[in-house]
């Protein structure tokens, strides 16, 4: 694994410019899916956020704290989405009878209906961006980000080292 304390006079400077191309890449194509994604999601007059809210609640009903946490995301931007989604007509949110902090999240039929075509219509959205690349490319591709993304999160898991 490289890190900064791999990185030193004997590093090929050609592959630590290659990194960096390559982060900026990512980002590339991070930043145009998610733009991509805004777009779609507009038409529909939803934010990410709330899309993807609507699809954890699809799984079943959740606390505010536990769609924050399977979000990724801080509570108060889940308060202020839920809001959103309640006025929408497509989410219930209920206080815990035995502790009224806990705040229950569920989603309406309506929002259900929503939500299920809207995810289709996303697949098929995603689908038609992503066949730039074959299946072989597609399976490399696979292979490359996945391996990338265990390496990632196992960094994250690590408590930071200082450097000296």
């Amino acid at each position: 694994m490289l890190d900064a304390s791999t990185i030193d006079a004997s590093t090929n400077f050609g592959f630590l410019l290659l990194l960096l191309e390559n982060y900026e890449l990512i980002k590339t194509v991070y930043l145009l899916l998610d733009d991509g994604d805004q777009q779609f999601l507009s038409r529909h007059n939803l934010t990410q956020a709330q899309f993807y809210a609507l699809l954890w609640l699809a799984d079943g009903p959740k606390t505010m704290s536990e769609l924050s946490q399977d979000m990724l995301c801080d509570p108060s931007n889940i308060t202020r989405v839920a809001g959103i989604l309640e006025r929408k007509g497509l989410i219930t949110r209920q206080r815990g009878e035995d502790d009224r902090r806990v705040i229950r999240l569920q989603i309406t039929a309506v929002g259900q209906s929503l939500i299920s075509q809207l995810h289709q219509a996303h697949d098929g959205y995603t689908r038609d961006r992503l066949a730039l690349l074959n299946e072989q490319e597609q399976a490399g591709l696979q292979t490359l980000l996945q391996k990338l993304s265990d390496g990632l999160r196992q960094q994250l898991l690590q408590p930071p080292t200082t450097n000296s």
